[in-house]
């Protein structure tokens, strides 16, 4: 994934080698990987991803992938488990989406855009949770366009399964126990978007104006003025001296605020008693702006370019009935626009249950994203807005977040995503992981990114059964391949690439190690422990057998193992790829 930066790697390991001991996030290195999918089944913890391709200029994602572990330190790559190909239908962009096990099968809930059809929601079917996946129907399963992206997927306690997924919109839908269909006595349900469960997205919204009573942030718009590169809010307010409805403006560095009152009263005061006076900015093709309000009667004003005052020649006027219903689309045209967004609520919703209570999280904003929640006492609400979890994340961050919360063996874990791998950033994350726990009263702690992710592992890996040389919880420099009959492997090995393993009970010790390789220019497997230049406890040499291309078992005595380590495969040779390498285990004394 970033082998061209192996060079530089190696040369800055000395300077860095503490930061990298200690390194656990991001948890997948030999990929970018995004939109974390959690899932529990039985004694294992599956991960499923987006897979963010190299060097992206935009969210160009074909593929996802899943990963395992048993003890949160350790993951293992379990290859591409579906793609866009899976499929017929499918063109573009295999965006977030999440996985659950029901009735002995596998569902895959994914949006994709379609190749006549916009974005659709579609499942996939597997008997593994690891896959083969195929396509369950062989058509939508639900169709919107614009939007309906990130299915999130959740069955309740009585056994009724929900799908919620939606940008800027939130959306639902009862799945019925064939997991492929929904209730359509119910239908897609639109959640509302209110202030109470959502909270407002701008910043200090009712501390704005110290003339308003209140100011109405689901009727708003928040705009960039092009000449002096600022936004400009305009919002359905409560005058305290009137008691009338109004529209006042503010203006700010951030879309989403918080913005100045610069005039120290409203705007507009005069033909805004309508139920919903929804003021909106349009840009005509004379590239003149004007500010538009009020139901059934549109009114509207030619701002000037300061943005906050309008034409007093042309004072308010109504629409022309042969430019009502242009003007009427362009102000339609708004409505998914990041200016129309009224809550905190962005995108990737994800749903979880305990003790009683159903979180709903989110990554919140605008951009840059945020992690919020919101609770309720019903898995379809109504929602209560709680708190953000985890902030913007500066340095390392990417400007989208998106979250994963799951229980396993006894412990809670935020699943997430940064852009801090080399190369990283905005179109290329990576999956991260930090352990938390609830408050006492039930509420979400803020959480912090960390490098180190999960300290302690839930269990001791256990080296005297076959480990698949792709458990991971760090690595320089290798990548993954895979091969049919032949599964997931490691590839790419130059002289200096390590493998770190976590947590690896020896007990009273070992007396030989065997790896499973495929030589090609040969070299050498160091075992060190604890750190890329520890104790070395043995020397595995992968030598090519008279020029043929077998994979081959080789074997090395060792010493020094006892007790609980992390260990280190540190590859050794000379120019070019060494060794391809499929699994390593060690023998008892």
């Amino acid at each position: 994934m970033y082998k061209s930066l192996h060079i530089t790697l190696n040369f800055l390991l000395l300077l860095t080698l503490p930061l990298l001991i200690k390194a656990q996030n991001p948890i997948i290195q030999t990929i970018y990987t995004a939109d974390p999918a959690p899932m529990v089944f039985k004694d294992t913890l599956f991960l499923y991803a987006g897979h963010d391709e190299d060097k992206s200029t935009w969210f160009t994602m074909n593929d996802w992938h899943a990963y395992s572990t048993t003890d949160m330190v350790n993951w293992t790559d379990r290859g591409m488990a579906l793609s866009l190909k899976t499929f017929s239908w499918a063109s573009k962009d295999a965006w977030a989406g999440q996985c659950i096990p029901r009735n002995g099968k596998f569902y895959w809930y994914v949006p994709v855009n379609a190749k006549n059809g916009g974005m659709s929601i579609w499942v996939a079917v597997s008997d593994s949770p690891t896959g083969p996946f195929k396509d369950a129907l062989g058509k939508p399963m639900i169709s919107g366009g614009w939007g309906y992206i990130d299915p999130s997927v959740f069955i309740d306690d009585d056994g009724q399964a929900y799908l919620y997924w939606g940008n800027p919109h939130l959306y639902y839908v009862k799945l019925n126990k064939d997991m492929v269909s929904y209730d359509q006595s119910v239908g897609i349900v639109k959640v509302p978007l209110t202030e109470e469960g959502f909270k407002l997205r701008i910043v200090d919204a009712h501390k704005t104006f110290a003339w308003a009573q209140s100011v109405d942030g689901l009727e708003s718009h928040s705009v960039k003025n092009a000449v002096d590169n600022k936004y400009y809010w305009y919002v359905a307010a409560i005058d305290k001296a009137t008691q009338k409805k109004v529209i006042g403006v503010a203006v700010g560095e951030r879309a989403i605020g918080p913005f100045h009152d610069v005039l120290g009263k409203p705007l507009i005061t005069e033909h805004t008693d309508g139920e919903h006076i929804n003021p909106t900015v349009i840009e005509d093709n004379d590239k003149q702006v004007w500010l538009n309000w009020g139901t059934p009667v549109q009114w509207q004003v030619r701002l000037n370019q300061d943005m906050i005052s309008y034409n007093s020649s042309a004072g308010i006027e109504t629409i022309p009935s042969d430019k009502k219903a242009w003007f009427m689309d362009k102000v339609k045209s708004t409505v998914n626009s990041t200016e129309k967004r009224f809550t905190t609520y962005e995108e990737g919703p994800w749903l979880y249950k305990r003790k009683g209570l159903y979180y709903l999280l989110y990554p919140a904003g605008g951009v840059p994203e945020h992690l919020a929640y919101s609770t309720s006492k019903s898995p379809t609400g109504p929602w209560t807005y709680r708190d953000t979890i985890m902030a913007v994340i500066g340095k390392g961050g990417a400007f989208t977040n998106h979250p994963g919360l799951v229980d396993y063996k006894g412990k809670s874990y935020l699943f997430y995503h940064n852009g801090d791998l080399p190369g990283g950033g905005g179109f290329n994350r990576s999956v991260c992981v930090e352990e938390f726990k609830f408050n006492k009263d039930g509420s979400i702690p803020r959480i912090e990114p960390t490098a180190t992710a999960v300290k302690k592992s839930v269990s001791n890996l256990n080296p005297y059964t076959r480990v698949e040389a792709e458990t991971i919880a760090w690595e320089e420099g290798i990548e993954i391949a895979s091969a049919k009959g032949k599964g997931e492997y490691v590839t790419d090995i130059d002289n200096g690439d390590y493998i770190k393993i976590r947590s690896v009970y020896f007990g009273k010790g070992a007396q030989s190690f065997q790896a499973e390789a495929l030589a090609l220019t040969g070299g050498v497997i160091e075992i060190r422990l604890d750190k890329p230049d520890g104790i070395l406890a043995a020397t595995c040499k992968i030598k090519p057998a008279n020029g043929t291309s077998n994979w081959k078992i080789f074997s090395a005595s060792v010493s020094g193992t006892k007790g609980l380590h992390d260990v280190y495969l540190v590859f050794k040779g000379g120019n070019g790829h060494l060794f391809e390498f499929d699994w390593w285990r060690f023998v008892k004394k």
